[in-house]
């Protein structure tokens, strides 16, 4: 456990420099920084009167899940941070593969209750008049979700100094400030709304707009009348479709995934100020920030860089992650020699920034910002009855599987219906949009592996 009070006294900080500034607003309801500040103590302090190290916070962004993941981690346990759209199995699973004692959910309004959703017994009482915090159990760590080369979701196990460094390393390439609205339309359990979203903002006095997701996008950008907006490629293009981009923006952060360059332009014939960001869960979403023209990324301060022989980018910092939950030989690899090995490519510029060639080859990204394990995903379609063989790639913004047959006579109709059963017990992020069906066996390297490529070339390219 993280024995420094890293969000403690950022969050107090804050309250001494902006105490009657307005902190979050979600819809029409809004708090000071002093506000936000006493009620994470109060919740710490609720929290510290139950035994139990591990909660899950799973709902839609409000103002109360910020409080909950912030107070839990003062309090000194570890929050997991779940997608509140997972199938219920999934989620359960996910839960279970992260040893969560307790969970708070919007379900139960928040009121703490065990993994399997019942309230625990005087939980909703939080008066916590006469009590104080306890400052020596130290601050717990953040665990999210992302994919592997071999497995759907790791959990990444972030401490609260690793999202304070990186706050901080953001805030030395590009600022906000007081008179800021910085919309979140991304769900807070993914760092990069956490950080972009979040953290970075309250390090600055600015003012955060709890947004409704993609579906209300256009609408909160012109009710917020928000001036900077951290976005997915995904939600670039829909805003940029339906022209719901208000007067008031002044900065666009767009990541999670690489951004098509033609959105970025549009944002940039505004008059806004476009930039694109790299960076992983595991470095707590940063890495570097580029503006939509230029060539690479800009290292922020404190983030150290080199190219392995191979052309494999390694990172280091105080923002990279403690390690892969319960997972010791994965992290060691992961982390080998002290830095963070991406499985990303690049290059540094003779201006010494970092252009990012080739992403990680394990992984699928889409728009929306998740990842896919290739692998595993591949390995799942292949064991549904009737396939052969199949090969699953992104094109055109479609997760499109290539489906090799066991009988030759079965028809696209067949396949269908088994990809639709295997969506539903996936859940929109892995839903395959597109299937192709081949008589012939996939084209395949020297290795045997998958050559996409050609495959690609084959059958969507000439499409």
């Amino acid at each position: 456990m993280n024995k420094d009070c890293f969000i403690y006294n950022f969050l107090e900080e804050a309250a001494a420099k902006w105490p009657e500034k307005r902190a979050i607003i979600y819809d029409t309801f809004e708090v000071s920084y002093k506000q936000l500040f006493d009620d994470v103590v109060r919740k710490a302090i609720h929290m510290q009167r139950f035994q139990g190290q591990r909660v899950a916070i799973y709902g839609p962004s409000s103002y109360r899940w910020i409080v909950n993941m912030l107070g839990t981690v003062v309090s000194g346990k570890d929050v997991v941070l779940v997608d509140f759209f997972l199938p219920a199995q999934v989620r359960k699973g996910l839960l279970a593969k992260a040893s969560v004692e307790f969970i708070l959910t919007s379900t139960n309004q928040y009121i703490l209750a065990d993994k399997d959703a019942r309230i625990i017994k005087n939980a909703e009482k939080d008066n916590v008049e006469g009590l104080k915090l306890d400052l020596k159990r130290g601050e717990g760590n953040i665990l999210m979700f992302t994919a592997t080369g071999g497995e759907y979701d790791k959990a990444a196990v972030l401490t609260s100094e690793n999202l304070v460094a990186a706050a901080n390393a953001v805030n030395s390439k590009i600022t906000c400030d007081t008179k800021d609205v910085v919309l979140t339309p991304i769900s807070m359990h993914r760092i990069f709304a956490v950080l972009y979203g979040l953290m970075w903002p309250l390090a600055n006095g600015a003012c955060v707009a709890v947004g409704r997701g993609l579906r209300h996008i256009d609408a909160d950008t012109y009710y917020y009348n928000a001036t900077v907006l951290p976005i997915t490629p995904a939600m670039a293009r829909y805003l940029t479709r339906v022209n719901g981009y208000n007067k008031e923006l002044k900065k666009i952060i767009v990541g999670e995934a690489k951004c098509p360059k033609k959105y970025l332009e549009s944002m940039m014939a505004r008059g806004v100020e476009a930039y694109t960001v790299y960076g992983a869960l595991e470095t707590s979403g940063c890495i570097g920030i580029g503006r939509a023209d230029e060539d690479g990324f800009e290292l922020y301060d404190g983030v150290n860089a080199t190219i392995a022989e191979d052309g494999e980018i390694l990172i280091g910092g105080d923002m990279i992650m403690a390690g892969y939950e319960t997972d010791p030989e994965y992290t060691s690899k992961a982390l080998d020699g002290g830095v963070y090995h991406t499985k990303d490519y690049g290059e540094f510029t003779a201006d010494g920034r970092l252009r990012l060639n080739k992403t990680n080859p394990d992984l699928i990204q889409l728009a929306t910002g998740e990842k896919i394990s290739k692998r595993v995903t591949c390995k799942q379609l292949s064991e549904l009855n009737g396939i052969a063989d199949t090969c699953v790639v992104k094109y055109a913004d479609l997760l499109t599987a290539i489906i090799v047959p066991v009988d030759k006579s079965d028809n696209e109709a067949k396949f269908r219906h088994l990809i639709d059963k295997y969506n539903a017990k996936k859940g929109y992020r892995w839903e395959i949009q597109k299937i192709i069906v081949s008589q012939e066996a996939l084209p395949t390297k020297e290795n045997g592996e998958h050559d996409e490529a050609k495959i690609i070339d084959k059958y969507l390219a000439c499409n």
